[in-house]
């Protein structure tokens, strides 16, 4: 008997010790880990099909566009096929708050080989990058595009997956301006606007548009680099862009970012109208994309964004310092 409980103990022990060596490669075969699971449900969302996936690329015919800022990582090294599409290409020298000119934006497009029915995936390093994607996302659709999405994760979950990268630049032969005639001249209204608009609302006062402020707290209370005066938008509520990320880079799933979202006063019965805006109008753009993502349907971003409203006349565009909105 005590025989037969020792053999038995040792087989257990063996079998343990076998498992133990192949979880820490004992196998002898050098094996890459397996890709991080992006956290949460992502399939409910209203617009699902605005976040993308590495399978997104693999399996569709898509225009890929990287919008990190510096041109060094980009040929350090990108997703294969990849164009680089940086957010000041599409603004004025110095003033990352101005946009081009239509007639120039439309040329810009052209030589990416990007139609307004182009299948587009965009993609940036998340955090690092300051919400360059979601504003590529929102000047995409600003000039009429129709199938625009965000790679969920970004770069960040590109090489922490171990998917393959290409450092040789890519470059789709341009396309005739004549392929642009079907972008709205002046843009897309609704999901732009400008001081003088967000000035009426600040000025009714009456809490009948959400107005968003997607920096830090520290900026939204005081100092931002960007700007010449400290503060935030009288009646703006700070919504952090980061937040909105898991630790892995990925957007927070459905049940999280709704419950974000409302906790801040965004509403959809009935839906409230949306104003978000940041420093530069990128990190706003993302919350942006975010709110397209989760279906609500009446959110702009202000472009010209703090930097603008600081530069203005104080009397006339108030700032509020502080936490309180």
């Amino acid at each position: 008997m005590r025989k037969n409980r020792v053999r038995r103990l040792s087989i257990l022990l063996t079998t343990l010790l076998a498992a133990l060596l192949t979880a820490c490669g004992g196998s002898g075969v050098d094996e890459a880990p397996p890709p991080p699971a992006q956290t949460g449900e992502t399939t409910l969302f209203a617009n699902a099909s605005l976040l993308s996936t590495a399978t997104t690329l693999a399996t569709e015919q898509v225009i890929i566009l990287d919008a990190r800022h510096s041109l060094a990582d980009y040929n350090a090294g990108h997703i294969p096929g990849a164009i680089f599409a940086p957010p000041n290409a599409f603004t004025e020298t110095g003033q990352d708050n101005v946009l081009l000119p239509i007639a120039e934006l439309k040329a810009k497009l052209g030589a990416m080989g990007i139609t307004r029915t182009s299948k587009i995936v965009i993609y940036d390093n998340t955090t690092a990058s300051q919400g360059a994607g979601g504003r590529l996302f929102w000047l995409l659709e600003y000039l009429g595009c129709t199938s625009v999405s965000i790679l969920n994760g970004g770069w960040d979950q590109w090489l922490a997956q171990l998917r393959p990268v290409e450092t040789a630049a890519t470059i789709h032969p341009p396309i005739t301006p004549v392929a642009f005639e079907v972008f709205d001249a002046g843009g897309v209204a609704a999901i732009s606007v400008d001081k003088n608009q967000v000035k009426a609302i600040v000025d009714a006062g009456d809490g009948s548009v959400l107005v968003i402020d997607a920096r830090t707290e520290p900026e939204y209370a005081g100092p931002d680099a960007e700007t010449t005066r400290p503060g935030h938008i009288p009646g703006a509520i700070n919504l952090p862009y980061t937040a909105c990320y898991n630790a892995d880079k990925s957007v927070l799933n459905y049940y999280d970012l709704k419950l974000l979202f409302e906790a801040h006063g965004f509403t959809k019965a009935p839906e409230k109208q949306v104003i978000v805006y940041s420093s530069v109008g990128k990190r706003s753009a993302f919350i942006y994309f975010l709110a397209r993502l989760m279906g609500y349907s009446q959110v702009a971003n202000y472009c010209g964004s703090a930097k603008e409203w600081a530069s203005l006349d104080a009397a006339a565009y108030p700032m509020v310092e502080g936490l309180t909105p």
